[in-house]
């Protein structure tokens, strides 16, 4: 059970953090309880409602009027006890952290919902070891969808662009590669031409989680080797994932949406490159389906790029 509980709020700790919320798993007890008071609550009070120790309220309270949470009040019926209450900003936090906790209820229940309780903590240990339950949590949170990136947006692209990709272990460095470099950083001229599309993957609360640029003709995909040639053909380059939000199924979202564009473009295949520094984007093209294919590669500098090929006819 405490392996459990420590992975839970581990967990949560990353949950909050990547939701952009100034938060802490240890402390939704005392702000829970502080929030559906009607009024300020002495140590005491906060201890015999929720069975924490009077050195674990002092500590949490602490970390929560550093944060400015909460705010402490002389008590006027007993000069040696304080009173607690939620500040003006810890109230205004309390409905982005209700929306959270939905999803937190609704991936709990979905975790615990076993008769045997011994057996359910073992297989909940079990499922834990698996896709983490913040991933499960932020996905369900963020409800990433893909749409067309709009203009006041391209900045923030292009610098998450080159963040993610001047970061990759053995791939060249912006010194090295500047040209690189600033096509990434002003990607979204590229969406001049009419038939080139930048797609953004973006959550519900304005949150861009990756991009990737759209090729409805390779004619116009701009890479070495022999891919602008090939007829018939749609492509994808420069895909990108925030690093804090990977592993929640962006990547493979964008992907996706490239293949049904080409698709509806009624494209016979879909071309697209990598490199060995990408490996989690290689393996998931080729659980996708993609196949490598020799005859695409080219050197970009020093760098060997490699060419893939999703055929649709």
């Amino acid at each position: 059970m405490r392996g459990i509980y420590e992975q839970l709020q581990v967990a949560g700790d990353r949950t909050y953090e990547l939701s952009g919320l100034p938060f802490r798993s240890s402390w939704f007890g005392i702000y829970y309880l502080l929030s559906k008071s009607e009024r300020a609550l002495s140590v005491s009070e906060i201890t015999e409602a929720i069975s924490y120790t009077r050195i674990t309220v002092k500590n949490v309270v602490r970390e929560l009027k550093s944060e400015g949470l909460v705010e402490i009040h002389k008590n006027p019926s007993d000069s040696r006890s304080k009173l607690i209450s939620l500040t003006l900003k810890g109230r205004d936090l309390l409905p982005q952290l209700e929306e959270l906790w939905n999803v937190f209820d609704q991936q709990l229940e979905e975790l615990f919902q076993q008769k045997d309780f011994l057996n359910s903590l073992k297989r909940v240990n079990e499922r834990l070891q698996g896709e983490s339950f913040d991933k499960k949590v932020l996905r369900e949170y963020f409800n990433f969808s893909i749409r067309p990136a709009r203009s006041e947006e391209f900045s923030k692209i292009g610098a998450l662009m080159v963040e993610v990709y001047s970061a990759l272990k053995g791939f060249p460095k912006p010194a090295e590669q500047p040209a690189y470099y600033d096509l990434l950083r002003n990607v979204g001229k590229l969406t001049e031409n009419e038939t080139i599309e930048l797609l953004i993957a973006v959550s519900e609360q304005g949150k861009i989680g990756g991009a990737v640029v759209f090729f409805k003709d390779m004619k116009d995909y701009g890479s070495g080797g022999t891919a602008t040639g090939e007829l018939h053909s749609s492509g994808f380059r420069l895909l990108a994932v925030d690093p804090n939000l990977r592993g929640l199924g962006i990547g493979k979202m964008l992907t996706a949406e490239c293949i049904q564009k080409a698709r509806d473009n009624q494209s016979r295949q879909v071309i697209i490159h990598t490199t060995k520094a990408m490996k989690t984007a290689w393996n998931m093209y080729e659980n996708m389906g993609f196949k490598r294919s020799g005859d695409l590669d080219f050197m970009q500098g020093k760098l060997p790029v490699f060419g893939f090929r999703l055929l649709l006819q």
